[in-house]
């Protein structure tokens, strides 16, 4: 019974919001005296989102679509080398359309067409 009350009163954790976010990360370049730290900034935009995984798109230098995605722990995106960002909420907007179109499954493909069966008449000037 216990149990129970402890599990009714545990907060669900919040899903997070639908947009853009922005990862950093810190490395190090080079050895020795030429060693220097770099920060890697990358966009991703969420493809779909739950309270455990969140499937994200990386997104160029212009926020355009890269068809690169990834999976991340809800945990990993809410900690602190991640930030939502507010201000990209209206070109989340236009990306919305591609982002549904790459959930679509694929269309069924034609079948391939047989290609004509050769003519068994020879004909041309080295049959003469």
């Amino acid at each position: 019974m216990a149990d129970e009350i402890l599990n009714e009163g545990a907060a669900k954790p919040a899903a997070l919001p639908e947009g853009i976010y922005l990862e950093t990360k810190k490395n190090i370049i080079g050895t020795g005296s030429t060693a220097k730290v770099a920060e890697y900034r990358n966009f991703w935009a969420t493809l779909k989102v739950s309270e455990v995984v969140m499937e994200m798109v990386l997104l160029d230098d212009t926020f355009g679509l890269t068809g690169i995605r990834e999976k991340f722990p809800t945990e990993v995106v809410s900690g602190p080398n991640w930030l939502y960002v507010e201000q990209g909420e209206k070109k989340y907007r236009q990306l919305k359309q591609k982002l549904e179109q790459m959930l679509a499954p694929p269309a069924p493909k034609a079948p391939a067409k047989k290609p004509a069966a050769p003519s068994s008449k020879k004909s041309g000037w080295w049959t003469k």
